[in-house]
């Protein structure tokens, strides 16, 4: 299938929470959309996460985009004090908001299903 068939295709690559990933991997499936799963870890506080890659059509793109909010929240969490190298950190953020996703929307040339 290629742009010769007519048929636009996109990649979302999705960085959730991990704790967001089971079920809106499960909710994706539901929707006959196909998703692959990769553990990850990263960000500020080293979270671990889940990178989804999600290969679609253009006319699916609003429907995987619908679950990925519905089943993706934002936390707070706290995050103690620490020197650092030396200096006193007490003026940091203890409280910070993560989690929710990160979605990127990428044009593709074709999906081939092998």
């Amino acid at each position: 299938m290629g742009r010769d068939d007519s048929i636009v295709a996109k990649l979302l690559v999705a960085i959730v929470h991990a704790q967001d990933a089971g079920q809106l991997v499960e909710a994706l499936r539901g929707a006959d959309l196909r998703v692959t799963e990769v553990l990850s870890r990263g960000g500020f506080l080293q979270a671990r996460n889940a990178m989804l890659y999600i290969g679609i059509e253009d006319e699916q793109v609003p429907t995987a985009m619908r679950l990925i909010e519905e089943n993706c929240s934002s936390r707070t969490e706290n995050v103690p004090a620490e020197p650092l190298g030396g200096i006193d950190a007490n003026w940091l953020p203890t409280e910070v908001t993560h989690g929710g996703a990160t979605v990127f929307v990428i044009p593709l040339d074709e999906i081939r299903r092998i």
